[in-house]
Order: C-alpha cells, then structure tokens, then sequence
C-alpha cells in the first residue's frame, strides 16, 4: 500500500468521539436509580399500571402535576419507569403493591436538572403509615444501603440530610440523599399523600445541589383530587 493509499484509508476510518450527554444521562439514570430501581428509559409521560384504581380509591392521574405548572424552561421527560419499593432508613416504602400507579418526569434542560413524581394509589392508609415511619426514623439516620430489583443491579450507599421545604405539611416527610462513589448524584425526595395515594417527588442534578424550591413548586401544583 502506498503512502498516499495509507493516507485515505486513515481518513475514512471512524473517528472516537468523546462521551456526550447521553452518557451523563445514563450515568445518572443509574445513580439515582434507589427509586427507579429497573436503571432503564420509559416511552412516555405517563406509564399507567394495571389494573385500573377503583372509583373509591381515585386514579393516580388525578394527582398528577404539568410542566406549564413549573416555573419557566420545564418541560416533559421520558418517565423512568414504575419501579419503586425500596427501604430507607429502615422503612419499606411500599410494604403491598398499589392497586394502580403512574410515573412523570420533567427536564429543565437535556441533562437536567430533573423532577420526577412517582404516584401510588393504594386500597388503604399504607401512605400515610409510611409517612410516619419515615418522620420517626429519619431524624435518627445518617446513611442507608439500598439495592435495585434488577438481580444484576449493585447495593448503593446514600449519605442522608434534613431537608425542609416550603409549604410542606405534617402529612408529608423531606430528606436529602447523596449517593456515595465516583458519581455522587445529591437528590431532594420529598413524600406525601392524598387520602390513600402516596405521591413522591424527587428533584436532582447531575453537579452540584438541587434547588429546594423545585419540591416547593412541585407540592404547591399538587392537585388535591378529584
């Protein structure tokens, strides 16, 4: 092969190009995948699950919020998925399955920062029990292990602050978590209820710390409900 031959082979060789958001955004999937625990991408605002909620238990879209409630440059992001239980600080945060659920994400930009609300409606008042399971053990917590229900998914260590938001009330419970490794993602969770149907908002960035007046916006959009 002559030199001039070398040369144009190496031109239409494939160049590497570097890690771009997509990468970050996976990165980040799975960092804060305690509450989203499948580590995967949903394909819809809303992902609605079977079988459908009774008429005395309401429909988790009730309870759903829109980005045109947010402040200015939100809009809507894939969901990432149902998956939900997880233990935090000691309290399983759904002890029997929902009788219906849904999930929404939000985006401010194509790599964040992000809210995400997860919405279960349940056949009795396991909410509010959880709620104040949480209130009774987090004051006391400092850390926690959680693991994915992925079997291939790794046990995740979060670091655990007090966090207070605005607006807020005694039927609702904030926490901020961060997790521990070479990616620490620091998310803002904040728990509530309607009646029988949990709603939680988790509100995070992929540098740095997540505003707090995201969760404040986000419960003050809260719809109270059919």
């Amino acid at each position: 092969m002559t030199s001039h031959d070398q040369h144009r082979h190496q031109s239409r060789s494939p160049r590497r190009l570097p890690p771009g958001p997509t990468v970050a955004l996976v990165a980040i999937q799975c960092a804060v995948a305690v509450l989203v625990a499948a580590c995967g991408s949903g394909s819809g605002k809303a992902v609605p699950a079977a079988p459908a909620a009774s008429a005395s238990t309401g429909r988790p879209t009730d309870f759903a919020i829109a980005a045109t409630s947010l402040p200015p440059r939100w809009r809507d992001s894939n969901s990432q998925g149902l998956d939900y239980r997880v233990t935090v600080c000691g309290v399983d945060l759904e002890p029997k399955p929902p009788v219906a659920a849904t999930s929404l994400r939000f985006a401010k930009g194509p790599v964040g920062p992000f809210l995400e609300q997860h919405i279960r409606t349940y056949s009795d008042d396991q909410a509010a029990r959880v709620i104040r399971a949480l209130q009774k053990a987090l004051p006391g917590c400092t850390r926690y292990e959680a693991k994915g229900s992925d079997p291939q998914s790794r046990t995740a260590t979060f670091r655990v602050e007090p966090l207070t938001v605005e607006g807020a009330t005694s039927e609702s419970v904030s926490w901020r978590q961060t997790t521990e490794g070479r990616l620490p993602i620091t998310s803002d969770l904040l728990l509530t209820h309607r009646g029988n149907t949990a709603v939680l908002f988790m509100s995070y960035v992929i540098k740095g710390k997540p505003d707090p007046a995201v969760l404040a916006k986000a419960l003050e959009a809260l719809p109270q409900g059919p």
